[in-house]
């Protein structure tokens, strides 16, 4: 059987929990024998394919010279290297095709999907983020409320307008955008941003006409977790079109030993491991870390970021507070050791993240998760037992958990009794290899 897993990047060059995931999928699945697996990925702005190896693996990026414009990221022309992508599924005739991610511009994109099916292989999707079946890729109405996550081309076209700034005049540009649509106008297609502006009830159509043509090209959809699940039948994805298959930590737990946690004591050390991004919501952690004593609350920072000003910015508010240390990236292979040492995990989302890789890596560190009640963190954290929750961008909400554990000495002891081991790995490669028999008997 052989399989070709598709991505925008991988390791080691991107090392992020699509990436990482993929590595331990294949990982996994080569243990049978019975599947030849491999990577491939585009070579952005070069017209040649180059090959290389990580940890065994075969990665092979396809020539991808194209020069990005709008036309490009709007989906209207077909990327330049798409010709190369098809040549290699020539060539190396593969029973699946498994993407894990698509991409607008000169990413792997809906065309790829096509290709690959036009080429004759059973093609699979895992989704791992949200953004195929919403614009803003959040899932948070208007910025202030999760979503249900329906398409609906005016709830969503009016979050789209806010989500890109244009609140004040959406009241004024929706129904003009509406009519529009109806009459059959599309103004993207004027190669400027008043045209995109007016056409944003138009894009909302062409998200949802791409996702349904995903959905139809795919043979199958495999989804993490039960919340996403709900979603796609919501949008009229068919029950069986879908598989579920659970978040797992990448490494069996067994390769780590817990080392021995204070009990009741102060402070309580909370930490963060993630993105430095906004998204992340490591400013929420701050603001409300900031209203607590020395002697009450240390917070460690782990991470990177791509956003130079959000990082230097809470940096130097933060300067002169001995309680908070920012301890930069840290290795994939590190985490759970790292986390052990502490007594809580924060993690802050501002968006609907689909299942957090990280909240398994503190369970399997044995600590609890303080996480903002947004999907992917509630299906896995249950408030009170294994993790406490709270209203997501709510500074004050989190102020209040954190406030618990600061007066109950055996609050944070007390859930982590509750943990439970993370699922193996093995278990995934498993359901997938399961999966891909089916798709070829």
């Amino acid at each position: 059987m052989k399989v070709i897993h598709v991505l925008n990047h991988f390791l080691p060059y991107q090392t992020a929990g699509t990436e990482v995931y993929t590595w331990a999928l294949i990982w996994n699945l080569r243990q049978t024998a019975l599947v030849q697996a491999s990577i491939l990925i585009p070579n952005y702005g070069k017209e040649f394919n180059e090959y290389y190896h990580y940890d065994g693996i075969e990665v092979t990026r396809y020539a991808e010279p194209s020069v990005v414009d709008r036309k490009l990221i709007m989906g209207i022309r077909k990327p330049d290297g798409l010709l190369a992508f098809e040549q290699y599924l020539q060539e190396n005739k593969p029973d699946i095709v498994h993407f894990h991610e698509l991409a607008g511009s000169n990413g792997v994109t809906l065309w790829h999907v096509k290709a690959a099916k036009k080429n004759g292989a059973r093609v699979v999707i895992t989704f791992h983020l949200a953004s195929y079946s919403c614009a803003t890729g959040t899932l948070v109405y208007k910025d202030q409320q999760l979503c249900d996550g329906k398409i609906n081309l005016y709830k969503c076209s009016k979050c789209y307008l806010q989500f890109k700034g244009q609140r004040s005049v959406s009241p004024f540009l929706l129904p003009v955008s509406f009519l529009l649509y109806k009459a059959g106008v599309n103004t993207t297609k004027w190669n400027n941003k008043p045209g995109t502006a007016l056409g944003t009830v138009y894009l909302i159509h062409q998200l949802k006409q791409k996702f349904k043509d995903l959905i139809n090209t795919c043979d199958k959809v495999v989804v993490l977790t039960d919340w996403y699940k709900k979603i796609l039948e919501l949008n009229e994805v068919q029950p069986g079109k879908i598989a579920l298959i659970k978040q797992a930590l990448p490494k069996d737990t067994v390769e780590y030993k817990k080392k021995g946690v204070r009990e009741g004591s102060l402070p309580i050390k909370l930490v963060f491991v993630g993105r430095i991004s906004p998204f992340k919501g490591l400013h929420i952690l701050l603001s409300a870390v900031l209203k607590f004593s020395v002697n009450e609350i240390e917070l460690d920072i782990y991470g990177s970021s791509n956003d130079n000003a959000y990082e230097s910015g809470w940096k130097e508010k933060t300067k002169s507070k001995i309680n908070i240390r920012w301890k930069g990236a840290i290795s994939p292979d590190a985490v759970v050791n790292t986390l052990s040492e502490y007594d809580a995990l924060c993690l802050c989302s501002t968006f609907s993240e689909m299942s957090p890789l990280v909240i398994q890596e503190a369970f399997a560190a044995g600590i609890p998760v303080i996480a903002s009640n947004v999907y992917g963190n509630a299906e896995q954290i249950v408030h009170d037992q294994n993790g406490l929750l709270f209203r997501f961008k709510d500074v004050e909400s989190l102020k209040d958990q954190l406030a618990r554990c600061v007066r109950d000495p055996f609050l944070l002891p007390g859930l982590r009794q509750n943990i439970k081991a993370p699922r193996s790995f093995s278990e995934t490669g498993n359901a997938y290899y399961a999966l891909y028999k089916t798709l070829l008997n």
